[in-house]
This record gives structure tokens, sequence and C-alpha cells, in this order.
């Protein structure tokens, strides 16, 4: 079963995704922590429905689930891009991250898609700095939380720009004992995508890099550069009836399979992942469920605490600050509630530089200091 996207299904499935562009959020949804659906809305064209599986896939989808309950990421989603519009979306070549850029009357947000490892969903501002991600985490050479610049590592080599001296040196340089094992890992290009350009090229899949020829090298490259300049003709692949993967063009590789044509790969990656949706959700499955959605909740809830804390803190030491003017405004008000009606104290104060508002039917009194 294809477990992941890889870069190469990335970048068909980019390209086929910019019709979402200039359409309105509508709903966002968060039904399992893997699992964000954004509903979208386009003038003349109706809604569509995003299903978005971090660390697997991302496709357009017909399905309209009931997504019942939405948890924490879901909430902080809703929160930040409710109403927004998608303005941009790309590839973080040659990574398997998803870009998608929102925008409002006045701020732009980026919402980052990786696709590799476990998989994470990161939503940053517009200076990509991290406002908070589905998964939190420290690595040696970046960190993932929020008020952090949001960091990738990249491949030294760019499959999407690649040319001979840079497919050389690679090859030479591997570590990898077979060519098809090094363009899959060391090049980024996928184990089913290196299995066809070795069969494209002519060369044997389980040759040693280092011994690859300079004809053999451009006969390579000459073979990536076809499969990434394809025309999307989408397929699934079947075995016995069942589907063993969804490829954006017809394969060489799969040329004696089964198969089934869809009018574009969202529809192919949709029919092929719905396949392997559970037919029953077990007791045990149903309580990790539960246990994961309040996991979220209280995650959320420790979130939203730690940000009161720390509004409440500054808020704290303002009023320390300003300690002597605001017991004076507050002296002064007391005094005059003796003598005038709160309707009068209000209109009196109402050009007032620092008193803002008054509330007659509570007594309180707002002042704006800095």
């Amino acid at each position: 079963m294809k477990k992941q996207l890889s870069s190469v299904d990335l970048h068909y499935l980019v390209e086929e995704l910019q019709a979402l562009k200039g359409s309105r959020i509508d709903k966002i949804y968060n039904p399992e922590k893997n699992l964000v659906v954004f509903s979208f809305y386009k003038t003349n064209e109706g809604k569509n429905l995003l299903k978005i599986h971090v660390g697997q896939s991302i496709f357009l989808s017909e399905e309209k689930d009931d997504y019942g309950d939405i948890l924490g990421f879901g909430q902080l989603l809703r929160k930040h891009l409710d109403g927004y519009f998608l303005t941009e979306i790309g590839q973080i070549e040659p990574e398997r991250i998803a870009k998608f850029e929102f925008k409002s009357k006045n701020e732009k947000k980026h919402l980052y898609i990786e696709l590799f490892g476990k998989g994470n969903a990161i939503l940053c501002d517009e200076s990509d700095v991290i406002i908070n991600a589905l998964e939190h985490h420290e690595f040696k050479d970046r960190m993932i939380k929020p008020k952090i610049k949001y960091k990738y590592l990249v491949m030294e080599y760019n499959i999407f720009d690649l040319d001979k001296k840079n497919l050389a040196d690679l090859l030479a340089n591997s570590k990898k004992e077979t060519v098809v094992i090094c363009l899959a890992v060391e090049l980024g290009l996928g184990g089913i995508y290196s299995e066809e350009a070795c069969m494209l090229a002519g060369i044997d899949k389980n040759k040693n890099p280092k011994d690859t020829e300079g004809n053999e090298i451009s006969s390579i490259l000459s073979s990536v550069k076809k499969i990434i300049g394809k025309k999307i003709e989408p397929e699934v692949i079947l075995q016995e009836d069942t589907p063993i993967d969804a490829v954006p063009f017809h394969f060489e590789h799969y040329k004696n399979y089964q198969k089934k044509s869809f009018s574009s790969f969202s529809e192919a990656l949709s029919f092929f992942y719905a396949h392997f949706k559970e037919i029953k959700e077990t007791e045990f499955d149903k309580k990790m469920r539960g246990l994961q959605r309040i996991i979220e909740e209280q995650k959320t809830a420790i979130l939203n605490l730690k940000e009161e804390e720390i509004e409440s803190r500054e808020k704290g030491e303002l009023v320390y600050h300003k300690y002597n003017l605001i017991k004076e405004i507050l002296d002064e008000v007391n005094k005059a509630s003796k003598k005038y009606s709160w309707k009068e104290i209000k209109e009196k104060l109402k050009e007032h530089k620092i008193i803002k508002e008054i509330n007659e039917k509570e007594r309180k009194v707002v002042v704006e200091v800095d």
C-alpha cells in the first residue's frame, strides 16, 4: 500500500490543486488527530473538500462524512483562518512539504503540511514564525514550537532542478549499493519513480551507482526529467481487483497490471485510500479515539491558560508601574460619584485622555495606560 505521497506525487498534486486558488474557507474540521479537512467555497464553482491526512496524503474529496467533534488543532485553525481566502498553493521543492498561503483583508498566514516521517501541520504568520503546530518537536537541527521561525531540512540535490554534474556527483559519492536505491533515497525520487527512471533509462537498477558511466548518467537524467514533466493522466493500479498504487500518469513499470483511469489525481488518490478504510471500528479504537480527543482538549486548555497567564502577568506589571496614576484616577472618580450621578460623570469625562470608557450599570471605569 502507498503509505505516503512522494515528492513527485506532491509535485503533480500541487499543479492540480491550483484550481482552489481564490477560494474562501467555509469550514474546518479536525475529527481525528491526523485528519484535517477544509471546506472551500468559490464563486460560481461551489464547495470543494480538501482532505489532509498529515504524514500521508492530500487530495480533493467528494465524500461528505459526518466529521463530528473538532479537536484542539482544528479549533486553532478555525480561530486563525476562518473566512480567509486561499491565495497560494506550493511545494517546498524538493521536499515533501506543501505550503498553503491564506489571506484576509489585513494579514497573511501560512500552513505547512509535512508528509515525511510521522508528518506535521504547522501554522505560521506572514513571517513564518510558528503560531502553533499539530506536533511540537525539538530536534538537533530544528525546533517546531510556537514563536520559533519555521525551518525545514533541505536535501542536497533537487530533483526538479537537476543537471548532469549534480547527478554524476550523487552517483559517484553514493553510499547505496544499487542505482535504484540511490535515486529513491539519496535523490529523494521515491521507490516506484526510481524503478521507472531505471526502466526508462534502460539500465540495470541493481548496478552499483559508482559504476555508472557518462552515457548512462545522461539517460538517467533524461528519464528523471521525463518523469517530472509528464501530462497528468491518473491511474489506480490493481492487482486481483485490489488497489496497490495510485499514480499521476501511465507507468511502464505497471504496463502489465490492471488499471482504473480517473479524470484527476485527487480522484485517484481518494479512491485508493478509501479502499483501505477500516470497515468497522473496534471498541478499542473507539476508546483510543476518545482518549486522544481528551488529550487534545487538555493540550488546548493548557495552551489557553498559559496565554492567559502571560497576559495577566503583563497587565499586573503594568498596573504596578502605573499604580500612582491609576490610584489618582480612581480616587477622583470615587470623589465625583458622591456629588454627581454616573451618567453625569460619564458626560464630564468623555474627552478624558486616559479614561476611555465608563460603564454606568456596573460602575466600571476603563483606562488606557502604556
